[in-house]
């Protein structure tokens, strides 16, 4: 009687060791299938050329942004020479790409963007903000698939200025309501 319940006991550890096993192993293939097609981006001169406009390359403290595990200005204060924002991981996958940037600040977030190859130009297509940089191209990917986007204006891109037709329609439509409100001076 000893004898099988050592046997059972045996046989549940060497199962439960299986199972653990097969998990772990289904986890890698999810991870390497999500990056069979992607390109890992560890540095912002491995990113297309519109997008590294996109995200301020070149632009110095003002708007600019820092390479992966370059200084940069994590705090609030301006005016120290280095940007605000650095670069920590990207993707790209033909006509797509993921990046993350981390933004310094009170409210330190790290913004993954997504752009879209529309055409010659690249757009940004939907960003998410979270608190901490991914450390594989798996873990951005899913940081992007899995998260909800963030609000209007949060991730914002000094390379990036709206159509001005989006602008001009903007105006049209609010100038007539202004001018109704407008009266003439008397005598003029």
């Amino acid at each position: 009687m000893q004898f099988a319940s050592i046997v059972v006991a045996a046989g549940i550890g060497l199962g439960c060791c299986a199972l653990a096993d097969a998990g772990s192993r289904s986890g890698e293939a999810r991870a390497d299938r999500i990056e069979a097609d992607w390109t890992e981006a560890q540095s912002l001169r491995e990113l297309p050329a519109g997008v590294q406009a996109l995200l301020g390359v070149g632009l110095g403290e003002e708007g600019g942004i820092a390479d992966r595990g370059d200084r940069f200005n994590a705090g609030d204060v301006t005016g120290g020479g280095l940007p605000q924002r650095r670069f920590a991981l990207g993707a790209v996958n033909g006509d797509t790409a993921v990046v993350a940037v981390e933004q310094g600040g009170r409210g330190y977030q790290v913004q993954t963007m997504e752009f879209r190859q529309v055409g010659a130009t690249w757009e940004p297509v939907r960003c998410t903000v979270g608190i901490a940089a991914p450390r594989r191209s798996a873990e951005l990917l899913e940081n992007i698939a899995a998260r909800k986007a963030a609000a209007p204006g949060a991730c914002r891109l000094p390379g990036f200025h709206p159509e001005p037709a989006a602008a001009t329609a903007t105006t049209a439509v609010s100038a007539p309501a202004v001018q109704t409100r407008l009266k003439p001076r008397p005598g003029a």
